[in-house]
């Protein structure tokens, strides 16, 4: 089996990665058939295996036998490597959660990545650490043949159409600099962090499906990571 290594990651928290990174792994493991292990590197909190811990609560013991459980696997620097050998070869995806820095967890994972996907949203400091946060990956894993990574992927995350005319001034200022973003955008919806951040359940068929719906930035992952 041809296993992708991706991820969403950036070098300040609250950007959206972890959201995006279950988001990622549920719907691609129920609604496209992929065989998916999600890494959660987020040492010591493990804010991610913590949560398909809660959301298995919410289900009753009857109904927990009937889910086809995607795996979920706390990591660290010392462990990644079994982790990663362990499911290579078997899985379509291994989806690695970072912490919200650019500590040693991230670089040491960053040496496994193929395909980075770099959520961000309109704030000022925002904005500036991910422009330097891209940079340092492009001149020192992607501009790098002994580096594994094949792509670097900016998305607006949280976007708003009333904002759209900053949205794409930000997109301008991006692509005049090298650093082209995704034309798929993830919208600042609520129902992304309270229903569809879930371990056990995809994204309900029919919904999100908008032409800049998260359905879109999924299929473009998928393309992406195929190339």
């Amino acid at each position: 089996m041809d296993t992708k290594i991706i991820s969403c990651a950036g070098e300040k928290g609250g950007c959206g990665k972890t959201t995006m990174n279950i988001i990622l792994a549920t719907n691609l493991s129920k609604s496209y058939g992929k065989k998916v292990v999600l890494i959660d590197m987020d040492d010591p909190q493990y804010s991610v295996f913590k949560k398909r811990e809660r959301d298995l609560q919410r289900v009753s013991l009857g109904k927990r036998d009937d889910l086809e459980l995607y795996p979920v696997v706390r990591s660290n620097v010392g462990t990644l490597d079994q982790w990663i050998r362990k499911f290579y070869g078997i899985v379509d995806y291994i989806i690695i959660d970072f912490p919200g820095n650019l500590n040693e967890e991230m670089v040491q994972g960053l040496l496994y990545i193929e395909h980075l996907f770099i959520p961000f949203f309109l704030d000022e400091l925002e904005i500036d650490s991910t422009a330097m946060f891209y940079k340092t990956l492009e001149a020192n894993f992607l501009n790098n043949e002994d580096r594994v990574l094949r792509s670097l992927n900016l998305f607006f995350n949280r976007y708003e159409l009333v904002k759209a005319n900053k949205f794409k001034a930000v997109r301008n200022t991006f692509e005049r600099a090298g650093m082209p973003i995704m034309e798929e955008v993830v919208m600042d919806r609520t129902v992304y962090r309270e229903r569809y951040r879930n371990t056990l359940y995809p994204i309900p068929e029919g919904k999100e499906n908008s032409e800049m719906g998260i359905k879109k930035f999924i299929e473009r992952v998928l393309k992406i990571s195929k190339g």
